[in-house]
């Protein structure tokens, strides 16, 4: 067999093995009776992995409403399979990204293509079957054949250079040339390393879907959109994939509208997970570009007769005015993504974010900063005495009034309910207590006018600093140490500010 002479025989390749830990979880989702805590258990003791699967497990494209603390909570909510999913996913995007060789193969655009795949994988399965199963990983790994074979053999690498001719030439010529496929090549590779059937098969079959065992003929047929969306998306050559992929969709009898809302998921969810693999998004296509791309298609065609050029014109119109569309929705979702509807200042999700890329930039730079969390007082009786809408209305004004006595560098956001944080790059502990006094005062003069009321309310105020040369350099123990000192400011009376001690351990 051509490929099994292909692995056994050729010096330039030197296939990977996989690390401990995926073996672990493999092995325990082949016993028949599979134990939360022991997979927990295995997951949990490797904390940067953990710390990934939470932050996607949490995201909109595993658990719209979050709030997943923990591994066994993720496994009891999202279940093993997206749960094992998501930690293979991690582990095996490592493992080959260590790998690299002095090579021409372009693993960033491998693994743009292959995460956009996940994710269209994991979308469109659960639309057109209600639910998700393992097509995340397998949607990731669709061409793992191509990375295997393309990063360490030079013939391999130049047939799949991405700007080279259409994939349907490409297949075609791989198969003339090796005697097999990228799609044969991945899922024997996989099988060898015990990776099962409902992931292997559908690789194998996704650009033949007709062609699969019955039980895994959906699942490939996911892939196969999945593999023609990321083309979309990372432009490689292909023939009129938009056009392709309408009539691969309206087959499942799936309405151009509900194509549309997919195609601006994926783009969106896309950009995320990128994110969170630390894959840079370069220049991926935004719907409005594929549709102008579906539109100069439109516009290039020879139609003969007064029907045709009647539906052109509806159909440039229609794809005119959903590009439009899509803008609009695409702008919104992006503000909505980061801020909080109530406030209009930044929400946790940015906060996170900026926090860690300001922690990287203090280590790098050798740079201090400080962190405020403030805390109204009493603030229950504000809405048990004039209700919910009078205490929306001063969580309003406080946060107009915060920004005024912030840089333009800082950053204010709603840290929930009642609670605001505040980011102050390179600042050093006197002058951040100076800034938390100056919003102490003025949060206690503040008068929020209510019908004919004038409410006040104070706040109680937790600082924290910190320096590259501290021990602590963790986002969570920095937060929790400003959260200790605001605790202490409300037990020592309230309305007032403290200093977290860098020595005494958060609790």
């Amino acid at each position: 067999m051509a490929i099994k002479a292909f692995l056994n025989h050729n010096d330039k390749l030197t296939l990977p093995t996989p690390p401990s830990v995926a073996t672990l979880i493999l092995e325990e989702l082949g016993r028949e009776d599979i134990d939360f805590d022991r997979l927990s258990h295995i997951i949990t003791a490797d904390s940067a992995l953990t710390a990934r699967i939470l932050k996607v497990a949490n995201s909109p494209l595993f658990s719209p409403a979050g709030n997943i603390d923990c591994i066994h909570v993720a496994l009891t909510r999202l279940g093993t399979i997206q749960v094992t999913s998501i930690a293979l996913s991690f582990i095996l995007v490592h493992t080959f990204n260590k790998r690299r060789v002095d090579s021409a193969f372009d693993f960033n655009f491998f693994w743009r293509h292959a995460l956009t795949s996940a994710v269209a994988a994991n979308l469109l399965h659960k639309e057109l079957y209600n639910h998700n199963g393992n097509t995340f990983i397998t949607g990731l790994l669709h061409d793992v054949g191509i990375l295997i074979a393309g990063s360490q053999v030079p013939e391999y690498c130049d047939l799949f250079d991405n700007s080279a001719a259409p994939l349907e030439e490409l297949r075609e010529k791989e198969q003339q040339t090796f005697g097999f496929s990228h799609c044969q090549l991945g899922a024997e590779v996989l099988k060898e390393w015990q990776i099962p059937e409902s992931i292997t098969q559908p690789i194998l079959y996704h650009h033949n879907p007709e062609e699969a065992p019955p039980e895994y003929r959906d699942a490939a047929f996911v892939i196969q959109v999945a593999d023609l969306i990321a083309n979309m998306f990372h432009g490689r050559p292909s023939t009129d994939k938009f056009g392709v992929l309408e009539k691969l969709l309206k087959k499942k009898k799936i309405d151009q509208a509900t194509i549309d809302r997919l195609v601006q998921e994926i783009f969106t969810n896309s950009l995320k997970t990128l994110a969170f693999f630390e894959i840079p998004p370069d220049k991926i296509k935004s719907p409005g570009q594929l549709l102008q791309e579906a539109n100069a298609i439109l516009g290039k065609l020879n139609l003969n007769t007064d029907v045709e050029l009647r539906e052109m014109k509806r159909e440039r119109d229609t794809l005119v005015e959903n590009s439009k569309q899509l803008y609009r929705a695409n702008s919104e979702l992006s503000r909505l993504a980061f801020e909080d509807n109530l406030t209009g200042l930044h929400n946790m999700r940015y906060f996170y974010d900026f926090f860690q890329r300001e922690i990287q930039r203090s280590l790098r730079y050798k740079t201090c900063f400080s962190l405020i969390l403030l805390d109204l007082d009493n603030f229950k009786e504000v809405n048990d005495t004039y209700g919910h809408p009078a205490g929306d209305r001063v969580l309003q004004y406080i946060a107009e009034l915060i920004p005024g006595s912030l840089r333009q560098v800082d950053l204010a956001a709603r840290y929930g309910g009642e609670e605001f944080a505040v980011f102050l790059p390179e600042t050093n502990r006197d002058d951040a207590m100076i800034i938390a006094e100056r919003l102490r005062h003025q949060i206690e003069a503040l008068k929020t006018p209510w019908q004919k009321h004038k409410i006040k309310v104070t706040a109680s105020i937790g600082v924290a600093f910190f320096c590259p040369e501290n021990k602590v350099a963790n986002q969570d123990e920095i937060i929790a140490r400003a959260d200790r000192a605001m605790y202490m400011a409300k037990e020592e009376g309230k309305n007032r500010v403290h200093l977290a001690d860098p020595d005494t351990p958060a609790r």
